[in-house]
């Protein structure tokens, strides 16, 4: 790779890391201590899931008007995970 390479691609992390710090700074303002707590948690398990929870939460928050609690945050992941989750049955058919 070359050095305009590099730099761009230096350049493109360094803005996907700011737009991760932006995220986090709107987040804590959007939810309650513990609801941010758990909310970092779950960036760790399942980035997927983190930034749908994210995107939900802040709206949420804009039509709400106020912080929301841990036990909201928490029924929100749930409800995301259980629209995602993909059902899995095992059928047996005998011959």
């Amino acid at each position: 790779m070359g050095d305009e390479e590099l730099e761009q691609a230096r350049q493109k992390k360094l803005e996907a890391k700011q737009a991760q710090e932006q995220l986090k700074a709107t987040l804590r303002m959007a939810l309650d201590e513990q609801a941010y707590d758990r909310l970092m948690n779950v960036s760790v398990a399942n980035s997927e899931l983190y930034l749908t929870a994210a995107r939900n939460i802040l709206m949420a928050f804009k039509r709400m008007g106020r912080k929301l609690t841990d036990a909201e945050a928490l029924a929100m992941l749930r409800a995301i995970r259980e629209q995602s989750e993909t059902k899995t049955t095992i059928t047996f058919h005998k011959k």
